[in-house]
């Protein structure tokens, strides 16, 4: 599945997702059948983080999830899906979340479960893994998109990640392992990046956005009634405690403050600066700050904020997240507190999870993705920027983003992969626009010369040509050998006459086929004048012949050198 697709008819190739992108390379030049420019999708190297979606000002880019074979399979198989919604439905679906639920028990679906309660699985596993000593410092893994990042980008985070599954993955193997649900499972939630994560652990089978359902009500104009945030919904398995906090910036260091309050424990959400950070956290300058827990999320305000939340991708309006998590955070610590005061049903869950739970089945291990592309040398990079017309430092520093890139050396390495193009650099434009008039002038000057210079001297060329084959025949020894490089010397002469016959005239491709051919002929000379016997009336005119071509073909050389120079 292409989970980030996109519309070459809307795209403008604005370079605008380039812009905002935090994955490296991940968006690309491409072109039409039809010869349109537009920016598509590396799914090599994209991390499904949706920032292109919200930053696209043209609408070019969607992205796709499971809910048509969601909804398919829930009427088709009644009884047989089970649905994981996670605890952001608040955001989704203000005051109507619970009748929202409701009509997907109506549908067929088997059973309802809170990936809250997941999160709690998560939160203890995360501690409990800590007392383990399985790990030490660690980076939260409950976002997909990050620990995408790490898998396709920098390596060396991975063994950084938190090693637990994320909420919606412990969900579905406490359902699958300890409450014996065989059904297939659906996630509800706010992120078409899961599916990256979800294809991999083999866990869960649907992706389903908020976005996706929201689109199918409207279509089919099914509508709920209005009961408020506060009331709870009665889900299959209990719902979850202080977990209902985890689609929000710091969720989980509240969570793990409630057990663990000596914790240091840094948040950071957004693409604007998760993946900065995320580039800073193994820096030697930066151990001695490393928090023991660092909590990311790729989007602003969290999971609550997913690309697949709202149809127009837009952050809900003020006051609707904080408030949804304010009632959110009240009712789990309803359901925490119970009757026995704060904090002693979250303990004794904790401690039902250590006699039922096996923490290894609720770990997970990451691979290293490889993308196919390597770091360019410096004389790569040099031949990039000499491409681009910048020759000095200050050309490779102009930095004005306006290629889509932070940096021109991010260009230069860009365009070495082949996931930019030098006519996206507007500094490479501006010059080449400012010096066509003189650089068209000059180069039909120079292109005339090689045809001029060919023109005048094909008959000569042609009579030696001829005048070698007849003078061969009388040095035996070298008749085979002379021929048939006076036969190959002519071929390659009577080609460049057919690129200068042709209707559209000598092009720079042209050219550049001229110059390795006469390096050819130079070649089969030099050869053909090592082996022609001298010391006969016929060697000396083959002799004659081989340095008259060579002069010619110094000549046109000369000329070609000067062009191709000129034009690199």
């Amino acid at each position: 599945m292409e989970i980030i697709k996109v519309n070459p008819q809307k795209c403008i190739a604005c370079n605008a997702c380039i812009r905002i992108c935090p994955a490296p390379e991940a968006c690309v030049p491409a072109t039409t059948p039809e010869g349109k420019n537009y920016v598509s999708v590396n799914p090599a190297n994209c991390i499904y983080c949706g920032e292109c979606l919200r930053k696209c000002p043209h609408g070019a880019r969607d992205f796709e999830d499971d809910y048509e074979d969601f909804i398919e399979d829930m009427y088709s198989n009644k009884g047989k899906v089970s649905l994981l919604v996670d605890p952001s439905i608040r955001v989704a679906f203000p005051d109507v979340w619970q009748d929202v639920l409701k009509w997907f028990y109506t549908q067929g679906i088997r059973k309802i479960y809170d990936v809250s309660f997941g999160a709690d699985i998560a939160t203890w596993a995360q501690l409990r893994s800590v007392s383990s000593k399985l790990t030490d410092k660690y980076i939260s893994s409950s976002c997909s998109s990050v620990v995408s990042y790490a898998e396709k980008h920098n390596h060396a985070l991975l063994e950084k990640l938190s090693p637990v599954h994320s909420p919606a993955a412990c969900m579905a193997i406490y359902a699958k392992f300890k409450l014996k649900d065989t059904s297939e499972f659906a996630y509800l939630g706010p992120c078409p990046g899961r599916k990256d994560e979800f294809e991999q652990t083999k866990l869960i089978q649907y992706n389903v956005t908020f976005r996706r359902m929201k689109e199918y009500f409207e279509k089919r104009q099914i509508s709920f009634a209005n009961t408020g945030q506060g009331f709870s919904f009665e889900f299959t398995h209990r719902q979850g405690l202080m977990g209902a906090l985890y689609c929000k910036p710091k969720g989980l260091k509240e969570n793990i403050h409630m057990y663990r309050p000596e914790s240091n424990i840094a948040n950071v959400d957004g693409i604007s600066k998760t993946y900065y950070q995320l580039g800073q956290y193994l820096k030697p300058e930066t151990q001695k700050y490393i928090p023991d827990v660092f909590e990311v999320l790729s989007c602003d305000e969290g999971c609550n904020g997913g690309i697949g939340i709202n149809t127009d991708f837009r952050v809900s309006p003020p006051g609707v997240i904080s408030n949804v998590m304010d009632v959110t955070r009240k009712d789990a610590e309803k359901r925490q507190n119970g009757l026995l005061g704060f904090g002693n049903k979250g303990d004794r869950l904790f401690r039902e999870f250590d006699k039922e739970l096996k923490l290894d089945m609720y770990l997970r291990k990451y691979q290293p993705k490889t993308n196919g592309l390597h770091s360019p040398s410096v004389e790569n990079l040099n031949a990039v920027y000499n491409s681009m017309l910048k020759f000095t430092d200050a050309d490779k520093n102009i930095n004005c983003r306006a290629c889509g890139n932070k940096t021109c050396q991010e260009m230069a390495v860009s365009v070495f992969h082949g996931t930019n193009i030098k006519e996206n650099c507007v500094y490479y434009v501006r010059n080449i626009s400012g010096n066509e008039s003189v650089a068209v002038t000059g180069i039909k000057q120079t292109l005339d010369s090689v045809e001029k210079i060919i023109r005048e001297n094909m008959p000569s060329l042609t009579d030696q040509i001829t005048l070698i084959r007849k003078e061969a025949v009388s040095i035996y020894s070298n008749n085979d050998k002379t021929a048939e490089a006076a036969k190959t010397i002519n071929k390659v002469i009577t080609q460049m006459i057919d690129a200068c016959n042709n209707p559209k005239g000598v092009s720079r491709e042209t050219i550049t086929e001229i110059a390795s051919t006469l390096e050819l002929i130079r070649k089969i000379i030099l050869n053909l004048d090592k082996f022609v016997t001298k010391n006969s009336e016929s060697g000396y005119a083959i002799d004659k012949c081989v340095s008259s071509i060579d002069e010619i073909s110094k000549t046109i050389q000369h000329t070609v050198n000067n062009v191709t120079a000129n034009n690199r």
